[in-house]
C-alpha cells in the first residue's frame, strides 16, 4: 500500500527518490479536471511498463479533488513504488503570454531517441528543469530539443507543432519525446502529420505552437531572431478552448 501525502507531509524514501523510479502527471483543474481521464491512463500505462507497482484508480483522484475542493490549480501526482504524492500550485499563464506568444531557443543539448524513459513523464526530469531555468534567466519561454540524428523533438516542457501551407505537423514518437494529452488532442481534432522534422525545416514554417497541459494551446512568436506567423494557430487554440471551457475564453 503506497503512502498517500498531500502537501507538507512525509514521504517513504525509495527508489523514486534514490533512483528516479517514478512518474508523475500535470492536470489542469478549473472548476473540474481536465482531461482527467487521460492523464490517469497515461500515469497508469507509465506504471505498469516501468515496473512501479499497481496502479492509480481514476475514482480516487476525482474524489480526491471533490474533497479537497481544488479549483482553478494546477494539480500535480507523482508516484513511486511507495508513494503517492498530490501537490497543487498556481496557473502562472495569463493573457499577456498568449498574446505576445512564447520566445524559444534550441538548446545544444540532444535527446536520446533510444532512451528507455524518453516517452515518459518520469522523475529523470532535471534536464527540463536546467534547460528551463536558462530560459528564464534569459527573458525566454522554452527551449527546444533536437535528437542524436538531427531531428526535432520537444520543448523542455511542451511538444512541439509547425505549419506550413497550411499543413500541420509535428515530430513522431520515435524521435524522442513525451507525447502530451494535448498533443493528442490536437492530433485528433485536426489534420495533423507526424514526421520527422529537421531545423531548416523548423525554421521555414509558416508558423509553430506549443502544447502542454497546464499552457492549453500557444502560438511561439520567435525562435532565434525569425518571427513566425500565427493565422491558423488562432483558430486551433479557439477550438481548444471551446473544448475545455464550454466556450469561456482560455486565459
Amino acid at each position: 500500500m503506497r503512502k498517500i501525502t498531500y502537501g507538507n507531509e512525509s514521504i517513504r524514501i525509495d527508489n523514486g527518490l534514490f533512483f528516479g523510479k517514478g512518474v508523475f502527471e500535470t492536470i489542469l483543474v478549473k472548476e473540474e479536471a481536465i482531461f482527467l481521464e487521460e492523464h490517469i491512463k497515461r500515469l497508469n500505462n507509465s506504471i505498469n511498463e516501468l515496473n512501479i507497482g499497481e496502479e492509480v484508480e481514476i475514482d480516487y483522484v476525482s474524489d480526491f479533488i471533490r474533497r479537497k475542493n481544488i479549483k482553478n490549480k494546477a494539480l500535480k501526482i507523482t508516484v513511486t513504488e511507495e508513494n503517492l504524492i498530490f501537490s497543487e500550485r498556481e496557473i502562472k499563464y495569463q493573457k499577456e503570454h498568449y498574446e505576445k506568444g512564447f520566445i524559444a531557443y534550441f538548446t545544444n543539448v540532444l535527446r536520446n531517441s533510444t532512451s528507455r524513459i524518453v516517452n515518459f513523464k518520469t522523475l529523470n526530469y532535471l534536464e527540463n528543469i536546467i534547460e528551463y531555468e536558462i530560459c528564464q534567466r534569459n527573458g525566454l519561454n522554452e527551449a527546444i530539443f533536437f535528437n542524436e540524428q538531427g531531428y526535432l523533438c520537444e520543448g523542455c516542457t511542451t511538444n512541439i507543432f509547425i505549419v506550413k501551407n497550411g499543413k500541420i505537423y509535428t515530430p513522431k514518437i520515435e524521435c524522442g519525446l513525451l507525447p502530451g494529452v494535448v498533443r493528442k488532442w490536437v492530433i485528433d481534432n485536426f489534420d495533423v502529420i507526424e514526421t520527422k522534422i529537421t531545423k531548416d525545416e523548423l525554421l521555414n514554417s509558416d508558423e509553430v505552437f506549443l502544447t502542454n497541459s497546464l499552457v492549453g494551446v500557444i502560438k511561439v512568436s520567435e525562435i532565434e531572431n525569425k518571427l513566425f506567423d500565427s493565422k491558423l494557430i488562432v483558430k486551433i487554440k479557439e477550438q481548444y478552448d471551446k473544448a475545455i471551457n464550454g466556450g469561456e475564453k482560455y486565459e
